[in-house]
């Protein structure tokens, strides 16, 4: 025989029913709802209308942009322009605007058929005119304009006035 003591295998002994712990069921983690039905209500209810009102508010308070008009006058027009190389001229489809406010216009903005933009980087002088050509405006996915494929129904020019304001032309065709 070994000199090793014989050692018995430790049984865990089952847990005394008079525990309460072993009956009750696993703990969830799981959220659970903190605010009442009426507070969850007015929850929602003030996260959808303080936006709505302050917008309200600020739109009687400062008024629609369209009513702060732009001094700038637009024709649409077919003028000869350079080319790349820069000596000689091609007829083209062009939009003309002029400033005709006793101040420069900073952040001009064209937009054609509310799709096509432009924006300009350079002010506006007194009395400057822009020449830009139609194909020179594209949609926000560099789509570009195609003279002559759709009719030009709306040309809308948006310029920052003295004030600070934010000045709108809109003229339909």
């Amino acid at each position: 025989m070994s000199d090793s003591p014989t050692r018995t295998p430790s049984t865990t002994a089952p847990p005394p029913e008079s525990d309460p712990a072993v009956h009750d069921p696993p703990r969830s983690i799981a959220p659970t709802p903190q605010l009442s039905r009426r507070g969850l209500f007015f929850a929602l209810a003030t996260v959808c209308f303080v936006p709505l009102f302050g917008l309200s508010l600020y739109a009687v308070i400062f008024g629609k942009a369209s009513e702060h008009g732009l001094p700038v006058e637009i024709l649409i027009d077919r003028r000869p322009l350079m080319t790349v190389q820069g000596n000689s001229q091609l007829l083209d489809d062009v939009l003309v605007v002029t400033n005709e406010a006793d101040f420069a216009i900073p952040n001009v903005t064209l937009n054609l058929n509310g799709q096509y933009f432009l924006y300009q980087d350079k002010p506006l002088g007194v009395g400057e005119t822009l020449v830009l050509r139609q194909a020179a405006f594209a949609t926000k996915s560099s789509q570009f304009w195609v003279p002559g494929r759709y009719p030009i129904t709306e040309i809308t020019v948006t310029g920052k006035l003295p004030t600070g304001a934010r000045g709108v032309k809109e003229v339909q065709f």
